[in-house]
């Protein structure tokens, strides 16, 4: 498909029909077989294609609605081509000017983030916007950062991530059929394992502990239970028995793991050495990092009994700045220019003015009243959250997204309060797909939505994740309410 897609853009490149002033077009196409040569591998030719189509540009690039979108994309583009090719300071000072100038865009900060955790030091306070925008990237941001060895990066961002724990006993079949409540647990006991090794291996042997208790705490009151059957009756005796024994041998390998480092910290090496005697250790990077310290801790003449960390490294069928190039179609930012944006005008003309400062404080919605609010809808629920949404007829998500975030802000200044936080974001796409014979041939975006369910809140309230709302208006307002003319 890749090769498809290179030959699809050089023809088209090369077309009498591509016209000279077409430079949006020439540069929208070269960034097309850009990301084709990088997902092929082919870094060369898709820095080239970057550099023309930045060239192509020409007086576009000095336009804010091109340098939110195209420029932007570029710049991810090229974040990924220097990641593939080893040259991380590069990448990731890249990945930083792209997250800046679209601090508000949920994929932007997403790809970015990605790109500054091939680095360790790099994601240190990165995390932040990302962890705002959505709550559910938090965990898997975590994880991410654990499996990376960035033990200190977990500890940073522990307080802004949430571990939902099921409150109900699980059924018995629970984890045989993949229920949603068995896959809760399993991703509360990982952050919470995770976050445990990290405290232990930062030096929080109280916290680590603290972990460990609550782990252990959470996973006994919800665990399944055998139940009475009617005499005769059948029951899953076995399938739970086994299900306790895996998570039970699960759970002492990781404390394990989690007591010998403490014991480190502890100065008890010999301690150390025994809580791992034994036990099979699992290939992941707190393996490594326990066995390094561990090798530094013991006396010279018991070194020799600390394995070599090497073999404990993760494996992994492709590194990730390759697993990166998996991105590339979140970074194909569509073009954005002032007549895209023209439909989603929703504010009165004379609007700026009251944005200068973050000096919004009226009690009435901006958008309320107003006659042009086709899209949006704000419903208030019964567990006082506010779910915001937004449908747009464009092929551009990161502008729905910003509108959503946009209107968020709004509801928040309505209700009297500076800041809210996101408590659950969802993010829908419509496509008109064509097929022939059964087989799809064609896919077009032709619309995004975006929900937000959120919580105002008061100032400096849960820091870690509240958002400003007079900093959203005061960054987006001026791109989205700005009157227009007709083209």
């Amino acid at each position: 498909m890749t090769a498809q897609a290179i030959a699809a853009c050089t023809r088209a490149l090369a077309s009498p029909r591509l016209l000279p002033t077409q430079t949006l077009r020439k540069a929208h196409l070269l960034r097309a077989r850009a990301a084709a040569h990088l997902r092929a591998g082919e870094i060369a030719p898709a820095l080239a294609d970057i550099a023309a189509a930045e060239q192509a540009a020409g007086p576009l690039s000095a336009d804010r609605f091109y340098a939110r979108s195209m420029g932007v994309s570029l710049t991810l583009l090229r974040a990924m081509a220097q990641a593939r090719q080893g040259d991380l300071a590069v990448a990731t000072t890249l990945a930083r000017q792209a997250m800046a100038a679209r601090p508000y865009a949920w994929e932007v900060q997403q790809v970015g983030n990605a790109i500054l955790q091939l680095d360790p030091g790099a994601t240190a306070g990165a995390t932040a916007g990302l962890l705002r925008l959505d709550p559910g990237a938090a965990s898997m941001l975590l994880i991410r950062e654990a499996a990376a060895g960035h033990f200190a990066n977990v500890v940073a961002m522990r307080d802004a991530v949430v571990a939902e724990w099921p409150t109900e006993r699980l059924a018995p079949m629970a984890f045989v059929m993949r229920a949603p409540a068995a896959n809760q647990l399993l991703a509360a006991l990982v952050m919470t394992l995770d976050t445990a090794y990290a405290r232990a291996a930062t030096g929080d042997v109280a916290g680590a502990r603290r972990d460990l208790a609550e782990a252990r705490a959470r996973v006994a009151a919800v665990m399944p239970t055998v139940p009475v059957a009617p005499e005769g009756a059948s029951t899953p005796a076995a399938s739970v028995d086994g299900v306790r024994s895996t998570m039970e041998r699960f759970i002492d390998q990781r404390a394990r793991q989690v007591d010998a480092r403490i014991a480190i910290a502890e100065n008890r090496s010999a301690d150390a050495l025994g809580a791992l005697a034994g036990t099979p250790l699992p290939h992941n990077a707190a393996t490594v990092d326990l066995l390094k310290a561990l090798k530094k801790a013991v006396p010279a003449d018991k070194a020799a009994l600390v394995p070599d960390p090497g073999p404990f490294a993760p494996s992994a069928d492709e590194g990730a700045a390759e697993a990166l190039v998996k991105m590339v179609p979140a970074v194909l930012i569509a073009p954005e220019t002032p007549r895209t944006v023209v439909d989603y005008e929703r504010a009165r003309p004379n609007i700026l003015g009251a944005l200068i400062g973050g000096a919004l404080s009226m009690g009435t919605s901006l958008l309320g009243g107003i006659s042009r609010t086709d899209g949006f809808r704000s419903t208030a629920n019964t567990d006082g959250t506010t779910t915001v949404e937004f449908l747009g007829n464009t092929p551009s998500s990161t502008l729905v997204q910003e509108m959503t975030l946009l209107r968020a802000a709004e509801v928040t200044k309505a209700a009297g309060k500076p800041a809210f936080v996101i408590v659950k974001r969802n993010d829908y796409a419509r496509r008109l797909v064509q097929t022939r014979y059964g087989a799809e041939i064609s896919s077009i975006p032709t619309g995004y939505k975006s929900e937000l369910t959120i919580r105002t809140v008061d100032a400096g309230v849960e820091p870690a994740r509240a958002l400003d709302a007079a900093a959203i208006i005061d960054a987006l307002g001026p791109l989205y309410y700005e009157e227009k003319k007709p083209a």
